[in-house]
C-alpha cells in the first residue's frame, strides 16, 4: 500500500474502533451532533470511494455501497422524524394520546379502547409465554396485538410490551414510515448486491477453489459415579420412569431429559453416587431425608465455599443452614453489591430447584389423555440422545484428531491421510446436531452451549474443506483445535444448563434465522484465525493462505450482514426499533466493518500477506468482544 492507502486504511480502522468504543459511553452520545457528523463523514467517504474507484463498473459492489448509503440515510430519517413512546391502557378506557420518550403527550390518529388483555402462560407454569391485547379503534376496527405481532393504527404501530396488575396493557407506540422505508430499501439492496457478488465470485473461481461440505463423530461412552450411603429406588423402577412424560418449564419431555438436566444443574455430573439421572432424581424425591447430609450440590465459587467453610466442591443441603434453620447465604447477600452476590444467586437457583422438587412444584406428570402428550418415537429418540450424549463423543473425537495432527507435526509425518477421518467426523457431527434439533423440536440456538456446538460443527466443516484442499498440517491442527475448544465450551455449558423457559420475545421464528446466520458468519470469519497463524508461521504458504482468508471473508461478511439485517427486522417487529445502538448491535457492526476492509482492492491486502494475517488476527478480537465482551456491558443481548 502507498502512503495514501495507508492513511485511508488507518483512518477507516480508527473510525470503526471509535464506533465500537461508543458502547462504553452514555447513550446520549447517539443523539449528539458529533455522532451525526461522524456518520455524515462516513457517508461522504463511501461516496468518494464509489467515484474514485468507479464502482459502477462492478455493479454488485456498487449496489452494496449504495445499500450502506440508504441505511445511513434511513438512520438519519429515524433520528430526525420518528416518534416513539408508551401507551398505558386500562380495560374499557378510551384514549387518543400517548406519552413520548421525552415525557410529552402526543395525539394518536384516532382513539383506541382496550377490549381485553390476556397473558398466555406456559402449560403448568405461571411464567408468561405471550401477551395478547385486543383494541378497538375510533373507526370501529379491531386491533389484535401480541409479542412479535404488530398492531397498526394508521401509520402508527403498536407493540405489546408489558402489563399491569389491573388487567391493563402497556404498549410501545412508534411512527417512523420514512426511516423504515429508506432503511429497508438499503437492506434489500445489500441482499441483492451481496448475493450477486458471491455468485460472480463463485462463477469465476469454481474450478480453482472447490468449496466443500462434510461432517463428524465416533462412539465412546464414559461415565463414573461415587457410591454413598443413600437409599436408591429399584433399578427396574428407575428404568420404567425414563419414558414417563412430564411437563417442565412449559415443555413436555421424557423423565430422562428432565432428570438429566436437573442432575447436571445440581451436581455438574451425569451420575451421582453410582446412580443414573433417573434413579438419582427418583431417590431425591422418595428419600429426601437421606440426602440432606450428602454433599452432592456443586458450589463452583471457591470464595463462597471458603466463606461457608465447605471442604471440596460439593456441599449438602444442611451446609447452607445454621442451627436455628436460617439460610446462611441469605445473610451474606448484599442486594447485588457484594463480591459474592453473583455466586449466591447461582447457588440460590439450585436450592430453589431442589425445594420445588421436594414440594412437588417443579414438574407435572403428563397423563395419557393430555393434549401435551408426545409420540412414543420422539420420546424414545430423546431418551436415547441423553443416554448416548453425542456432544461428549463429538468432543472426544475432535480431540483425538487434533492429537494425531499435533503428533504428525512433532514427528514431521507429512504423509498422514487425515481427510477421511475429518470428513466422516464432520458427517457424524451434523447428524448429532440434527439429532439435537429433533429432540429440541426447534433449532437449538437459544443457549450458549447450543451455539458453541453449532460453531464447533461449522469449524469441523471448514477443517474438512481445508483437508480437501490439502492445506498444511499446521492449519488443520489449529482449525481442529479450535473446533475442540468450541465443543469443550459447549460441553461445559451443558453441565450447567439454563433451566428456564424462553422469554416471550424469543418465542419467534426470527430467533433461529438470525442466530444461525450470525453464527455461520462467525464460523467463517473465525476460521481466518488459524489460517492467519499458519500463514505467519509458514512463509512459503503465505500467498496461498492469504487468498484463502480473503475467500472466507467474502461470504462471512455477507452472512453477517444478513444476520444483522434479520436481527433488525426481528427487533422492529418486537420492540418497534430496528436499531438501538445496543452494545451487541454496535460491535456486530464493528465486526462487519473491520472484516470488510480487506475486501477492498484499494488497500491491496491480498498482496500484503503479512499485513493481512496480522490484521485478521487482531480483527478476531472484535468477534470475541461481540460475543463475550458485551456480557460486561448493559446489553439486551448479553449471554449471562
Amino acid at each position: 500500500m502507498g502512503r495514501t492507502e495507508n492513511i485511508v486504511f488507518v483512518s477507516a480502522v480508527a473510525v470503526t474502533l471509535l464506533i465500537g468504543l461508543s458502547s462504553l459511553l452514555p447513550s446520549r452520545i447517539y443523539s449528539s451532533a458529533i455522532w451525526h457528523i461522524l456518520w455524515i463523514a462516513i457517508a461522504a467517504a463511501i461516496i468518494t470511494g464509489i467515484i474514485m474507484g468507479r464502482l459502477w463498473r462492478n455493479w454488485p459492489a456498487f449496489i452494496m455501497h449504495i445499500a450502506f448509503l440508504f441505511m445511513i440515510a434511513g438512520g438519519f430519517c429515524t433520528s430526525l422524524f420518528s416518534r416513539h413512546g408508551m401507551l398505558h391502557l386500562l380495560p374499557c378506557r378510551t384514549t387518543d394520546s400517548f406519552i413520548t420518550d421525552a415525557g410529552k403527550s402526543e395525539k394518536l390518529p384516532e382513539t383506541v379502547t382496550l377490549l381485553s388483555f390476556t397473558p398466555e402462560y406456559y402449560p403448568g407454569m405461571n411464567f408468561p409465554k405471550d401477551f395478547k391485547s385486543v383494541l378497538t379503534a375510533g373507526s370501529g376496527d379491531t386491533i389484535y396485538i401480541s409479542m412479535n405481532h404488530i398492531g397498526r393504527l394508521g401509520n402508527y404501530r403498536l407493540y405489546q410490551t408489558s402489563y399491569d396488575d389491573l388487567g391493563g396493557t402497556v404498549l410501545t407506540v412508534t411512527h417512523d414510515p420514512a426511516g423504515i422505508a429508506v432503511t429497508y430499501t438499503g437492506f434489500l439492496l445489500f441482499v441483492i448486491g451481496g448475493a450477486a457478488w458471491l455468485l460472480k465470485s463463485f462463477w469465476k473461481f469454481r474450478l480453482k477453489k472447490p468449496s466443500s461440505a462434510c461432517i463428524l463423530l465416533c462412539f465412546i461412552f464414559l461415565g463414573a459415579g461415587r457410591v454413598c450411603a443413600v437409599r436408591a429406588v429399584d433399578p427396574l423402577t428407575a428404568d420404567s420412569l425414563s419414558s414417563r412424560q412430564v411437563l417442565f418449564n412449559g415443555e413436555t419431555m421424557s423423565f430422562t431429559r428432565f432428570s438429566t438436566a436437573l442432575t447436571y444443574k445440581l451436581t455438574g455430573r451425569d451420575k451421582v453416587a453410582g446412580l443414573s439421572p433417573e434413579a438419582f432424581v427418583a431417590s431425591l424425591i422418595k428419600y429426601r431425608e437421606d440426602w440432606r447430609e450428602v454433599p452432592f450440590i456443586k458450589v463452583r465459587s471457591r470464595a463462597l465455599r471458603d466463606t461457608l467453610s465447605i471442604s471440596g466442591k460439593y456441599a449438602s443441603i444442611n451446609d447452607f443452614y445454621d442451627e436455628t434453620g436460617v439460610y446462611i447465604p441469605g445473610r451474606l447477600y448484599k442486594e447485588g453489591n457484594g463480591p459474592l452476590d453473583k455466586d449466591i444467586i447461582a447457588l440460590d437457583e439450585k436450592i430453589a430447584f431442589l425445594i420445588d422438587l421436594w414440594t412437588g412444584e417443579l414438574f407435572v406428570p403428563v397423563t395419557p389423555d393430555s393434549e401435551n402428550i408426545r409420540s412414543d418415537f420422539s420420546i424414545k429418540s430423546e431418551i436415547l440422545y441423553f443416554r448416548v450424549n453425542p456432544l461428549r463423543i463429538l468432543l472426544i473425537c475432535t480431540s483425538l484428531i487434533t492429537a494425531v495432527l499435533l503428533l504428525s507435526l512433532i514427528f514431521r509425518k507429512k504423509d498422514i491421510r487425515i481427510f477421511p477421518f475429518i470428513s466422516v467426523s464432520a458427517i457424524l457431527g451434523i447428524m448429532a446436531y440434527a439429532w439435537l434439533w429433533q429432540v429440541s423440536e426447534s433449532v437449538p440456538l437459544s443457549g450458549t452451549a447450543d451455539i458453541m456446538e453449532f460453531l464447533g460443527v461449522c469449524m469441523i466443516l471448514l477443517s474438512c474443506m481445508a483437508a480437501w484442499r490439502k492445506e498444511s498440517a499446521l492449519l488443520l491442527t489449529l482449525s481442529m483445535a479450535s473446533a475442540s475448544f468450541l465443543l469443550l465450551v459447549a460441553f461445559l455449558g451443558m453441565k450447567d444448563p439454563v433451566l428456564g423457559p424462553l422469554m416471550p420475545v424469543l418465542a419467534s421464528p426470527w430467533l433461529s434465522i438470525h442466530v444461525s446466520l450470525v453464527m455461520l458468519s462467525y464460523g467463517m470469519l473465525g476460521f481466518t484465525l488459524p489460517v492467519s497463524l499458519t500463514a505467519l508461521m509458514m512463509p512459503s504458504q503465505r500467498d496461498r493462505l492469504t487468498r484463502l482468508s480473503i475467500s472466507l471473508i467474502g461470504p462471512g461478511v455477507f452472512l453477517l450482514g444478513i444476520g444483522i439485517i434479520t436481527g433488525s427486522l426481528w427487533a422492529n417487529v418486537s420492540w418497534g426499533r430496528y436499531w438501538a445502538w445496543d452494545p451487541k448491535e454496535t460491535w456486530s457492526l464493528v465486526t462487519l466493518m473491520l472484516y470488510s476492509l480487506p475486501l477492498h482492492r484499494f488497500f491491496g491486502m491480498r498482496h500484503r500477506p503479512v499485513l493481512c494475517s496480522v490484521y485478521l488476527l487482531l480483527a478476531f478480537s472484535s468477534i470475541l468482544m461481540t460475543y463475550f465482551g458485551v456480557n460486561l456491558l448493559p446489553s439486551l443481548h448479553a449471554y449471562n
